[in-house]
């Protein structure tokens, strides 16, 4: 009878011993589940469609200013980092269009038509400061890469005179003037309210996009606009 009760009190601590060893190795398991790298990543980034208006202007050492006034849309991202700072790229498409007028003695005239297609890469630091929990002021900064799709030009003169280039014609003028490849230094701001922002800003153009040997031309260009998170 010893012998049996002995035994069962084995079988007993035996039993619970393996019970808790297994709760435990579950609870360790559960506690060191592994996190997905892409689930950690997408918790960061903060998607947005934005859409705006562009003032772009075309001028140079010896060229005359050209201003473009344009509509852009596309989507960007916010990769949320520490310390209210985010890193925001993304793709937006921009129409642009110009009407120029260049008026000549004699009542003789030169008018531009332009209509230009162009993207952009914006990548730029972004630092916020909260007011509350549903808004808060920003400023950002950075590079912009900016590639010119096609732009097309009508020139419509009455003082014809090839000898100054002043021509009635239609070009695309990346094919003849102008370099298709830019890289600017943005600054700006704005305001975000719950997940609406109104943010404004400045394009300084880096690179001399002039193709022809007559001095330097920059693109530079200021653009405001409504970007709503996704």
């Amino acid at each position: 009878m010893k012998r049996l009760l002995n035994l069962t009190l084995i079988i007993i601590l035996l039993s619970t011993g393996c019970g808790v060893n297994a709760q435990t190795k579950k609870a360790v398991q559960k506690k060191k589940a592994p996190v997905s790298l892409d689930s950690l990543l997408f918790k960061r980034i903060t998607p947005r469609l934005e859409i705006g208006f562009n003032n772009i202007s075309t001028s140079g050492t010896q060229t005359s200013a050209t201003y473009y006034n344009g509509l852009k849309v596309g989507l960007t991202a916010d990769y949320n980092l520490k310390n209210n700072l985010s890193l925001m790229t993304g793709i937006l498409y921009t129409l642009a269009y110009s009407n120029k007028l260049q008026v000549y003695p004699k009542l003789q005239y030169a008018r531009y038509l332009t209509y230009g297609h162009f993207l952009q890469l914006p990548i730029h630091l972004t630092y916020s400061l909260p007011v509350s929990k549903n808004f808060k002021f920003f400023a950002f900064g950075g590079p912009t890469l900016s590639y010119g799709l096609a732009q097309y030009q009508n020139v419509v003169s009455t003082y014809d005179n090839s000898t100054i280039g002043i021509t009635s014609d239609y070009i695309d003028i990346y094919k003849s003037k102008l370099n298709q490849f830019d890289v600017q230094a943005g600054l700006g701001g704005g305001i975000q309210l719950k997940k609406y922002q109104l943010k404004a800003g400045y394009d300084w153009g880096l690179l001399n996009i002039n193709k022809l040997s007559t001095g330097v031309i920059n693109q530079n260009g200021w653009n405001i606009s409504i970007a709503i998170k996704l």
